[in-house]
């Protein structure tokens, strides 16, 4: 069984600055790293849905975990983050839920 068997709902803000254009989260082509505000570990995720992005104000978002090696433990219900592409801070979020996954044949 993996570790990596919950989805992260979460709240997110991406900066007009720091984009030229929004980030499609919809594809689950988006893979981009969060921190978490006060650490300088780098999680890398993966975002499976959102809402349509607008710059500079806070949507709804959902997001797998993508590394076995990485502790993801400290992405707790009220977590802030910020969202990191390469070293550039391109928005923050807060996570809301983190939703656990049923294993496979399991009541």
């Amino acid at each position: 069984m993996s570790d990596l068997d919950f989805t992260i709902c979460c709240t997110v803000t991406f900066y007009s600055k720091k984009r030229g254009t929004p980030p499609n989260l919809n594809i689950g082509k988006y893979c981009p790293h969060l921190v978490i505000k006060g650490s300088d570990q780098l999680l890398g995720i993966n975002f499976i849905d959102g809402e349509d992005i607008i710059f500079d104000k806070p949507i709804r978002a959902n997001a797998l975990p993508v590394n076995e090696d990485i502790d993801y433990s400290a992405l707790q219900a009220g977590t802030e983050f910020f969202i990191i592409e390469g070293g550039n801070v391109v928005g923050k979020g807060i996570v809301k839920e983190i939703f656990q996954h049923k294993p496979y044949g399991k009541k």
